[in-house]
């Protein structure tokens, strides 16, 4: 009998063990579960989040699109601004110049670029081919003299002649050359490179000048040489 009473009370001693520990388990689930969707963030609230702390830029013309236009600089604003009316405002604006692209090179529209500039440009070419056409003198034992490049250092900032140099050295093989071309040059804050093509007998010689204003007088500040193309087809010499 007693036997039987202390068996009955250790299966309810189990059996409440039991429960509590499944108690335990449901409850450490749920716990885990809120706490998951506690954390738990939509993405379009952390976007909107996202979007209302950003600083944006300050919009420009961000009327452009809706603002009414209802007149324009130079037409009468009894005339209505239609197609045609546009169309004759556009014919009778000067046109503008249009300028050839030579195949292989640039644009060959030098407008943008200032006179003086352009002319020291000009006048350093024009010394350089004169340059390469130059016989060479020989002296007392018959060996060549080398040329004098007066004329070309002329147009060079005496500050940076090791440029021009330079250039002489990686053309001592090229040329004569009997033409240029210049092409659109590119103008920024404190730089202006100016491409030019030489053309000789044997091979083109593409370069890019770099003028700039010395006191009141231009100067070419540098000279890189960027590729040489023999006139034939056989290959290119492009510079590294």
């Amino acid at each position: 009998m007693g036997a039987k009473i202390l068996l009955e009370k250790s299966n309810s001693f189990c059996l409440c063990a039991a429960l509590f520990a499944l108690g335990f388990v449901f409850c450490s689930c749920g716990g885990k579960k809120e706490k998951a969707l506690e954390e738990y963030t939509p993405l379009s609230k952390s976007a909107a989040e996202l979007s209302s702390s950003a600083q944006w830029a300050y919009e420009i013309e961000g009327d452009r699109l809706s603002k009414k236009i209802d007149s324009f600089e130079a037409v009468s604003r009894n005339v209505p601004l239609t197609p045609l009316a546009m169309a004759a405002l556009e014919g009778g604006l000067p046109m503008r110049g249009v300028y050839p692209n030579l195949a292989g090179f640039e644009n060959l529209d030098t407008s943008g670029i200032d006179g003086v500039i352009l002319e020291t440009v000009r006048s350093f070419c024009g010394a350089y081919i004169d340059f390469t056409n130059e016989g060479q003198e020989k002296d007392e034992n018959g060996q060549a003299k080398e040329k004098s490049s007066a004329k070309v250092d002329a147009f060079f900032s005496a500050k940076t002649l090791f440029s021009l140099s330079l250039f002489f050295a990686d053309t001592k093989d090229a040329g004569p050359f009997d033409s240029y071309v210049v092409g659109r040059p590119f103008l920024g804050d404190d730089l202006v490179e100016v491409p030019v093509r030489f053309s000789g007998q044997k091979e083109y010689l593409f370069c890019k000048l770099y003028p700039v204003m010395e006191k009141d007088a231009c100067k070419i500040q540098q000279i890189e040489i960027y590729k040489r193309e023999a006139k034939d087809g056989s290959g290119k010499i492009d510079r590294d």
